[in-house]
């Protein structure tokens, strides 16, 4: 019993320094005091939000609630992308409310709230490939639009689950996504000759999803390796320019608020269109899908209720 008792202790002072080291205070730079037109603090002047360190600065992250919504949290935590730190932290109250994305099996798992974004904040974020222009070849365009075509949210949801709930290897559940298609899959080798090497960001889903990439390519004959878990847009968009990697799955509303910190347009028609204009010439984003993985702001259910908070906008409330 006692031994028990030690490495519970042990493995609850892990999590802690490690949410102590990954997930970097930034409350002090971040307004203390938030207010309304009227003066009177805020809901949200009593809230720390939690979130990638890009929300920070990105059109739609802190910029766009304050802009949109009139929203200011007293401070922010540098956590993950929408990944395990965060939804520990929101979970365990280190954070009162957290950037997650709504395919999030965590979110029901947890009896989490997703807060309404009645003015459309976060546009539409259909994932698509993001490739160097010399990578994609007729035969590489091909695999990767059928993805796309195949792809939907509904398929992400039961991707995540199986990932993130039922602990199953990313590569596998890529492989059963796949074989599902069955007879749909291509049989010939149009990719056959090319070689790539295949990125993704630091949080399961877009694993998953370039393994998805990785081992459809595998199939049409391309020579494939991966770079799993770089890390967020400031790593891996660098390493698509210089060529370190060749292909990465993305996000289109986030991408496009990367590389334009001012576009403001929301549906996917039109995300997609100004994105494409605003790539540099040696990247180039090919077919959308119609899965989408929209930002949110989440909360608990208690948080929820203590404030009575169904929007955004309930966040910009007297306190």
């Amino acid at each position: 019993m006692k031994r028990k008792t030690l490495v519970a202790g042990a493995a609850m002072t892990a999590l802690a320094l490690t949410l102590t080291a990954c997930g970097k205070d930034s409350s002090k730079s971040s307004s203390s005091s938030s207010s309304g037109t009227s003066g009177t603090a805020t809901i949200a002047s009593k809230m720390l939000l939690g979130g990638p360190a890009e929300f920070q600065t990105r059109a739609d992250g802190i910029p766009g609630l304050q802009k949109i919504y009139g929203v200011t949290f007293q401070g922010f935590k540098v956590l993950d992308t929408g990944g395990p730190l965060t939804v520990t932290a929101l979970k365990n109250g280190q954070v009162d409310a957290a950037d997650l994305f709504t395919t999030d099996p965590a979110i029901k798992a947890n009896n989490f709230v997703v807060l309404e974004d009645p003015k459309n904040d976060f546009g539409a974020q259909n994932v698509l490939p993001l490739i160097r222009t010399t990578k994609a070849t007729a035969g590489v365009k091909q695999v990767l639009n059928f993805i796309s075509s195949k792809l939907t949210t509904s398929a992400l949801i039961d991707l995540r689950t199986k990932v993130e709930v039922n602990k199953e290897d990313p590569d596998k559940a890529a492989q059963e996504w796949l074989g599902s298609l069955g007879a749909a899959l291509p049989t010939t080798k149009p990719a056959a000759g090319v070689s790539l090497k295949i990125g993704s960001a630091n949080f399961p889903e877009n694993v998953v999803l370039a393994d998805i990439y990785a081992e459809a390519l595998k199939g049409a004959g391309a020579n494939v390796s991966t770079q799993l878990n770089i890390g967020a847009r400031e790593k891996y968009i660098p390493a698509l320019k210089d060529g370190s990697i060749d292909l990465l799955p993305e996000y289109s509303g986030s991408l496009l608020h990367y590389l334009d910190k001012n576009a403001s347009v929301a549906s996917s028609a039109q995300v997609y269109t100004d994105l494409q204009k605003a790539l540099p010439s040696n990247l180039i984003v090919l077919n959308q899908s119609t899965a989408e993985d929209r930002d949110a702001i989440v909360v608990t259910s208690a948080t929820a209720q203590k404030y009575n908070l169904k929007s955004i906008a309930d966040l910009a409330n007297k306190a």
